[in-house]
């Protein structure tokens, strides 16, 4: 069942679906929060980068056809589940039926690759508002990190 909001706007909980809501990322979480060999972030901020990674992961899965830019707090999280490669191996063909690759040189390829990645994290953040009705950001409007300039830079990854 679809939920739709004003606009258009489809639902987190629907748009997701119960697969991506039921994956298991403790683990992923517990490595972020260790301040050695993770990331050094807070419970809270774990739980909100699970969030918008699993909307990164919706919007991948919705839209296979489009470059799906991932901001600093996704590609981060993203970077982390790939590490487990068993888990992440399972994972993708669990939720998309293949294994979703990670490419990051996206924008590094000179100026009109640049420009290419601009463009994809605009429309990212266009068909993340649309989906989820708020703004593409990381950690700025949810966690105020102190680093939240970074978080809503595209990253080179596709």
């Amino acid at each position: 069942m679809i939920t739709q909001l004003q606009n258009n706007t489809v639902t987190h909980e629907s748009f997701f679906m119960n697969d991506i809501f039921q994956l298991d990322l403790k683990m992923i979480k517990l490595k972020l929060q260790d301040k050695e060999e993770g990331q050094g972030w807070t419970s809270e901020m774990c739980e909100s980068a699970e969030v918008e990674y699993k909307r990164f992961l919706a919007l991948k899965r919705h839209y296979p056809e489009k470059d799906i830019v991932p901001n600093g707090v996704v590609d981060k999280f993203w970077h982390q589940h790939i590490l487990d490669t068993m888990k992440y191996a399972e994972d993708c063909q669990e939720l998309f039926g293949y294994f979703l690759h990670h490419f990051p040189y996206f924008g590094m390829n000179g100026k009109q690759d640049a420009q290419n990645l601009v463009d994809a994290f605009d429309e990212t953040k266009e068909l993340y508002k649309r989906h989820f009705g708020e703004n593409y950001v990381g950690f700025a409007k949810r966690c105020k990190a102190p680093k939240c300039r970074t978080q809503c830079k595209p990253m080179k990854c596709k």
